[in-house]
């Protein structure tokens, strides 16, 4: 793409929203006049614009534009009270949060999406020369699924990939010069744009070119087979390959187009990685990680993941939606200048007004309390009464939000591991910081001791493995290292590794004496019994007799579960001291900005209309119907007081009692009329009325979801 580059006509003021023209200086006039004669010249003719291409219209800004972005500073909070390091610290930490969090959701939405990208990479380079005997032009049909809209990552990574492999762009190919066209440089020919003779030459010895059409199906079938009659046409001298995106099945695609266009593709089909797996990667990195400075609160983060369902909106919304949290939190908190790791906060950013702000928090409340409750009378005077213990409080907070994250994420790792679970990954944690994690919540879910104990020996020992897995290496998608080295992951290790060699030795046993190792949870140890009583049948279930073995068993399934209760286990967030300085669960800032309500927005800027405008004809109103608001406000008023159907003859008369001769405005009904159909098209580009069907002369109220 090419674009115009004019530094001349371009300044530093282009960024105001106003600012003063100055016309051009005059100069003299030509030697035959008077020295003291003057004229005005000509406006300078502005410097010719040229064609430049894309890399060279990426100037980098001005120095002075570059330190005032530098130098400015976020505005101090607390009435202004704020000290400037305070502020400046609340912009560092956002500065040093986010870019590592987006590096992180960048390499999960590479890998995503790698596959499928080798993929189709591989067919176009294997199967443009086989199609090309055959005269066909190859054809990519990747079926996005319903989910269009989180296709445009895939896209736009797949436009990366082919242009590192060389493929060309059409429109690149065929950019044409100055003054419109396209010249030969070898031949000195010129040709016109978009002529496929121009692009033949420019791509000659660079391979071949790839159109790809994100959401084919919404392009007319005509279009797409005179596109691919045209490919075909030139397969001989331009290798075409073509890329559609679909969101049904390649069968109900094929089966719109024509069957000359058909027989001219030689395709195949490609899978992809649905948007909600995508997302779920996407929050256990950068939501549930431990690179996550911020916690989002399990109530904003349901709402995230409902609106990503409910608006089919692609991962970019979500990934606009997190980053606009974490500017809200950093930007209007002031308190998130304590969220601030391995540095100590000194009495410069620790004010007097942070201290103040931290014991009006609910979670400072509920723990001073708690406090009282439990007799540690003078741990809650101390912190009330002394800032300095307060302080040293603050200081200690950001181990105990590693600590508590570790324990989350281990829970959350070791539940995974398990494979019990019906819930998906956003779903348990949203109940871990709501809930919390307990084993022994029934019916919850976080309910896995009826399944573990149901388990057979061979699941047993499978599970044992894969629960000792992730203690030693973690989980990699959220970042957790596992329990590291040290005495409870070392006794950890002993106990399952004792559990697995227990198991395997039952198994040995059960083999030689040609018996099944079960145990008493097993559907097996229950049998139904019948009992014939005075000539009724009685159904009864009994417990089988169980071997020494299968005692055993039974015995290792409850050692196995009481020591996994141990590492399986965190209480809620909400709970946590403090918890308000790095979690995040502010619902109306979000659904103002990525859920509008344009209805309730036109309704009230129709009923007050002096709240925006600002003018005086409307400042005397105050909501109320007054023949000086605009013809749409007062239509508004008329709508909102009738019913369902409304007559317009009706409806213009009550309009021009207000605005006509006999009132105070004393319009005449001409110049009235004209309004009226204006504002009456206006309440119906809006969506609030609409032309009834029963009746010619009547419109019917709509209704704003």
């Amino acid at each position: 793409m090419s674009e115009f580059d004019d530094t001349s006509l371009f300044h530093e003021d282009d960024h105001r929203v106003a600012y003063i023209f100055t016309a051009p200086p005059t100069t003299t006039a030509a030697t035959n006049t008077s020295p003291t004669t003057t004229t005005k010249s000509a406006p300078v003719r502005p410097a010719k614009r040229r064609r430049v291409l894309e890399k060279d219209t990426a100037a980098p800004l001005p120095a002075q534009e570059k330190d005032d972005d530098e130098g400015r500073q976020w505005p101090r909070l607390f009435n202004g009270l704020e000290s400037p390091s305070a502020a400046d610290l609340r912009k560092k930490t956002y500065e040093s949060a986010w870019p590592v969090l987006e590096s992180e959701i960048e390499s999960v939405l590479r890998d995503a999406n790698r596959q499928t990208l080798e993929e189709v990479v591989e067919f176009l380079n294997s199967d443009v020369h086989e199609c090309e005997g055959r005269g066909r032009v190859p054809a990519g049909f990747i079926i996005t699924g319903p989910n269009i809209a989180g296709q445009d990552l895939l896209f736009s990574q797949l436009g990366d990939v082919l242009a590192e492999r060389g493929e060309g762009r059409v429109r690149e190919g065929m950019g044409g010069q100055e003054g419109g066209g396209w010249e030969d440089g070898r031949g000195g020919r010129r040709y016109l744009d978009y002529d496929l003779e121009a692009l033949r030459v420019e791509m000659e010895g660079r391979g071949g070119v790839v159109v790809a059409f994100q959401d084919s199906e919404a392009f007319d079938t005509g279009l797409v087979g005179e596109l691919v009659g045209l490919f075909h046409s030139w397969q001989d001298r331009i290798q075409f390959s073509v890329l559609f995106g679909i969101a049904t099945s390649v069968e109900l695609f094929q089966a719109r187009l024509l069957k000359a266009t058909a027989r001219q593709l030689y395709g195949a089909q490609f899978d992809v990685v649905q948007a909600n797996a995508v997302l779920e990667s996407v929050i256990m990195a950068a939501v549930a990680g431990t690179k996550a400075q911020l916690r989002i609160g399990p109530g904003l983060l349901r709402k995230l993941v409902r609106r990503q369902q409910e608006q089919v909106a692609g991962v970019g919304a979500f990934i606009s939606s997190l980053k606009y949290a974490y500017m809200n939190h950093f930007y209007a908190n002031p308190l998130s200048a304590l969220l601030v790791d391995g540095q100590k906060l000194d009495k410069e950013i620790l004010q007097p007004e942070h201290l103040e702000a931290v014991r009006m928090l609910e979670s400072f409340k509920s723990h001073v309390e708690q406090s009282v409750e439990d007799g540690r009378l003078d741990h809650a005077r101390l912190l009330l009464e002394n800032d300095d213990y307060l302080k040293g409080r603050i200081n200690r907070l950001a181990a105990k939000r590693q600590q508590y994250l570790g324990k989350l994420l281990q829970s959350l790792a070791l539940v995974i591991a398990t494979e019990h679970s019906k819930r998906s990954f956003v779903e348990l944690y949203e109940a871990a910081l709501e809930e919390g994690i307990s084993l022994d919540q029934s019916p919850g879910p976080f309910d896995l001791g009826d399944a573990i104990k149901r388990s057979t020996p061979e699941e047993l020992i499978g599970l044992i493995k894969r629960v000792m897995t992730v203690v030693v290496d973690g989980n990699p998608s959220l970042h957790w290292n596992g329990m590291g080295i040290g005495q409870d992951a070392e006794a950890a290790i002993d106990k399952f590794e004792a559990l697995r060699a227990d198991v395997e030795r039952l198994i040995e046993t059960s083999k030689k004496k040609k018996t099944s190792l079960k145990s008493k949870y097993s559907s097996q140890s229950r049998v139904l019994r019948t009992t014939v009583v005075a000539q009724k049948v009685q159904l009864s279930r009994d417990t089988a007799t169980l071997t020494e073995e299968d005692n055993a068993f039974t015995a290792a399934i409850d050692d196995f579960f009481a020591f996994f209760k141990t590492l399986v286990g965190c209480e809620p967030l909400s709970n946590l001291f403090l918890n308000e300085v790095w979690q995040y669960d502010y619902h109306l800032p979000y659904e103002d900005v990525f859920v509008p309500r344009p209805g309730a927005t036109f309704a009230r800027a129709l009923s007050r209309p002096h709240d925006y405008l600002g003018c005086a004809c409307c400042d005397k109103a105050n909501g109320s119907m007054v023949g000086t608001l605009p013809a749409t406000s007062i239509l508004y008023h008329l709508y909102s007081e009738a019913g369902a159907s409304i007559n317009v003859a009706d409806l213009w008369a009550a309009y021009y009692a207000l605005v006509g001769e006999d009132s105070e405005i004393g319009m005449d009904e001409r110049s009235a009329l004209v309004l009226f159909y204006r504002g009456l098209a206006e309440m119906r580009a809006m969506g609030f009325v609409k032309q009834s069907k029963k009746k010619a002369d009547h419109i019917t109220k709509l209704k704003w979801l």
